[in-house]
């Protein structure tokens, strides 16, 4: 499990992202790059013993009762492999990696496995060329079917990358396209994304600068009214602009319990959450190699800004400023998270919605026991996830505690999930009866 971890860190996580008309300027040039079409969904390892096959996520959960499966058995009888794939929705039309979560649940057999990559087999080492890779993967899984290899296109220069985007994206609708250098680095190109996204703050630049806005700070309106900070934003303004945006910015200044330093270490002013600004950047990212992004979540009461602490959030991948949206509030409806959703369900374990849910406790109940001095306790405890829905979780945990301070383990711990309210209180009912008996009392 820790191999298929690392690579997401160490290797799926670290394409980079570029906008087409970045190529020619930000892109090596190479004799030998395979260019193939990117599939909108999720992350995912294929691994075949030559017996039986077990498909796992980005996590290392395994995802049981997938149709591809069989027939990824059937293809790999006698090949000993861990292959890295996209596990997304197959269809005549365009799907999204949202619809992934849902699948898994309900349709299963609508999943599909565009393998990618080889980690390890007996035959194929795993610092291969991609050309040896891609040979192994379609003499494997051939080109068609649930679990097949997916489609490269070899190329020897980078003026053939914009007609194949053009042809794939601009024209097909796909998300994107992947470009593979024999020995440099991979890259992720995809359309520019365009946010709208409110102001929170902004820093006033230096000497001849001052008098106009360095940097804006930026963020997503909750439905809750709070505001998550996503970060912030300088490129793309003119002086015209600087100047206009910090005439109008200063006039009205916020009282705030969070404080976030600009680039150049200079605290950003804030400000009451009235201006909507459109942001262009050319990927999201909702976890780096650290894990989740975490980033401030504040609550606005109308005069000052409360710290709420730390919440899921996003990075933007070079932002741009593209202009103010006078036609834009300040609310969920104009400038909320489901403007992101779309664009995080690539490459990730979940989706940014379904990660920041909060669990909800149900039920509770603690019981304790003295004898000769000595307290003993046991807890019962049940809670729902609110994140069924990502396949990550279980809808339903059941939790027992049982503590004596006069056994050698004192603590113990179990656990046991469910999928309805009803299975998981008639687990809790029947360990209460069970666990406790006389001389236990309700704390």
């Amino acid at each position: 499990m820790e191999k298929l971890i690392q690579y997401k860190k160490k290797v799926a996580s670290r394409y980079i992202p570029l906008g087409i008309d970045a190529v020619g300027l930000k892109m090596l040039e190479s004799d030998a790059m395979f260019l193939s079409v990117k599939q909108d969904g999720h992350l995912a390892f294929l691994v075949s013993d030559g017996k039986s096959c077990a498909l796992y996520n980005a996590s290392g959960t395994a995802l049981n009762d997938v149709p591809l499966l069989k027939e990824a058995e059937e293809k790999l009888k006698s090949i000993a492999c861990t292959i890295a794939g996209e596990l997304y929705v197959q269809a005549d039309q365009r799907t999204y990696g949202f619809e992934v979560p849902s699948a898994l649940a309900k349709s299963p057999e609508n999943l599909a496995f565009a393998a990618f990559d080889v980690l390890d087999s007996d035959t194929v080492a795993v610092d291969a060329s991609w050309e040896a890779k891609f040979e192994a993967l379609a003499k494997w899984l051939g080109r068609e079917g649930a679990a097949y290899a997916g489609a490269h296109q070899k190329v020897d220069s980078r003026s053939a990358i914009a007609p194949f985007f053009n042809d794939n994206v601009s024209v097909a609708g796909a998300e994107g396209i992947v470009v593979r250098h024999e020995s440099g680095p991979t890259y992720k190109i995809k359309p520019s994304i365009d946010l709208d996204l409110v102001v929170l703050g902004f820093s006033e630049g230096f000497d001849e600068a001052a008098g106009g806005v360095r940097e804006l700070l930026v963020g997503l309106a909750m439905s809750d009214g709070a505001f998550q900070v996503i970060g912030q934003v300088g490129n793309g303004l003119t002086q015209a602009q600087r100047v206009e945006l910090f005439t109008s910015l200063s006039k009205a200044q916020a009282e705030s319990d969070y404080l976030e330093v600009s680039g150049k270490n200079v605290a950003f002013t804030m400000v009451p959450p009235e201006h909507v600004v459109q942001i262009r950047c050319i990927d999201i990212l909702s976890d780096s190699s650290k894990g989740p992004i975490r980033k401030a979540l504040l609550q606005w009461n109308g005069e000052r800004y409360g710290h709420a602490g730390q919440s899921n959030a996003v990075s933007l991948i070079s932002p741009v400023f593209e202009g103010l949206r006078s036609d834009k509030s300040a609310a969920a409806e104009d400038a909320g998270i489901e403007q992101i959703e779309r664009w995080l369900s690539n490459d990730q374990n979940d989706s940014y919605a379904q990660a920041s849910a909060s669990s909800s406790i149900l039920r509770r109940e603690v019981f304790v026991k003295e004898s000769k001095g000595v307290r003993s306790v046991r807890k019962f405890l049940v809670w729902k996830t609110n994140k069924e829905a990502s396949g990550e979780w279980p809808a339903y945990v059941f939790m027992h505690t049982d503590y004596s301070p006069t056994r050698k383990d004192s603590l113990k711990k179990s656990l046991a999930i469910a999928n309805s309210e009803e299975e998981v209180m008639a687990l809790f009912d029947a360990e209460v009866a069970d666990k406790i008996k006389k001389g236990w009392v309700p704390a």
